[in-house]
């Protein structure tokens, strides 16, 4: 593996606009087996198609068309890395961002972190972080390759930051994801589930202690949603209003009324460090707005005939990750899919966490002879 390909993926975290490089990995879906073709360009079609039924269908084409690409691209990344192991040298990256949240939090929090706060970050969200840490705790248990010491230590600031983060859903991530990997082989995955029953150890007996920090307790908490409800019946009111092509891609903002009446803001840890948001992003307020469901977001973007377009996409990776039998590619898929229950893990532009999914589904293809790699090509 080239030095340059491991220090770009270390940064990748850090420098998320690195990953728009994926656009390039459309050069990589050549050799594409029938059922993979059918699936990719049947997926970008129908995302198309829901674009031209949406109520503004010229710049919904645009952005489907653009968003389209960018995943395939990821996943012809996929392609071209082929084996799962190159991913953990992005734990280097995430140690970085790990560190960064806490030296934030302390600049803008102080001691409020131990007690009522959540950790903030310049540019990762609460719930980023919270999967940051997941995909971090994943890739510290199944990436062979990197040095035994620093696992350890990127693992145990992993934890500090889940327990911090106070995100369920990426608790369930990795869980899910723990548990995916073993079914498929990786046994050392297991640790994952006892590192997810320790999480949920410590968060109960913070939750009966007189000073709770509520970030942890909030763990246990399945009850508050947090105002999800409210949003995914926005989504549900924009599938309602254009149940055929949706809202259209990065235009169902407006409909998330609980979350699109708070006005324009930044990034929690920025405005708590006294940016606000700049009056040239105001017209463009709502575009970063989600459903945190990923298929109620599905349904309000895109309609029913978008989502049928995702579903094909989603039901084929899983099928390609299945025969691969790669553990690690199995925690990141099946993990970020549980999260999806509660959040949009798999929905790009993200801060490099979703683009991390759709790379594992790209590594997919090639672990299970889906695609022919570009040696076989030559020689075939």
């Amino acid at each position: 593996m080239p030095r340059w390909l491991k220090v770009y993926l270390a940064l990748v975290p850090v420098f998320p606009p690195l990953y728009l490089a994926g656009f390039y990995g459309l050069k990589f879906l050549k050799g594409l087996s029938p059922i993979a073709r059918y699936a990719l360009f049947g997926f970008l079609a129908l995302e198309l198609l829901a674009a031209l039924l949406s109520p503004r269908p010229g710049i919904s084409f645009v952005l489907a068309l653009l968003r389209g690409l960018f995943v395939l691209g990821l996943i012809g990344v996929g392609v071209w890395l082929r084996d799962a192991q190159k991913l953990g040298y992005l734990l280097y990256g995430y140690v970085a961002v790990y560190l960064t949240a806490f030296w934030t939090s302390w600049e803008v929090l102080g001691e409020r972190i131990f007690r009522t706060a959540r950790l903030v970050h310049p540019y990762y969200t609460t719930v980023s972080l919270g999967l940051a840490a997941a995909v971090g705790l994943l890739l510290a248990l199944g990436s062979r390759e990197l040095p035994r010491g620093f696992r350890f230590f990127a693992g145990a600031l992993a934890v500090l930051t889940l327990l911090f983060a106070g995100s369920r859903g990426a608790l369930l991530a990795l869980f899910v994801g723990a548990m995916a990997a073993a079914a498929v082989g990786g046994r050392r995955f297991l640790k994952g589930l006892g590192i997810g029953g320790l999480v949920l150890g410590v968060a109960y007996f913070v939750a009966q202690s007189e000073r709770k920090v509520q970030a942890i307790a909030r763990l246990l908490n399945v009850k508050n949603l947090t105002h999800r409800d409210r949003i995914w019946e926005g989504a549900v009111a924009a599938f309602q209003a254009h149940p055929l092509g949706g809202t259209g891609p990065y235009q169902l903002g407006p409909y998330l009324d609980w979350s699109y009446r708070k006005g324009c803001s930044l990034w929690h840890g920025l405005e708590r460090m006294g940016f606000r948001c700049p009056d040239w992003l105001e017209p463009f307020y709502g575009a970063w707005l989600i459903a945190h469901n990923t298929w109620l977001h599905a349904l309000g973007e895109t309609g029913i005939v978008g989502t049928l377009g995702w579903a094909l996409l989603y039901l084929f990776a899983a099928y390609a990750v299945i025969k691969a039998r790669d553990p690690l590619v199995a925690a990141i898929f099946f993990g970020f899919m549980a999260m999806g229950l509660v959040d949009n893990p798999t929905l790009v532009p993200s801060l490099s966490l979703a683009e991390v999914f759709w790379v594992a589904v790209g590594i997919a293809l090639a672990r299970s002879g889906l695609v022919k790699t570009g040696q076989e090509l030559a020689s075939g």
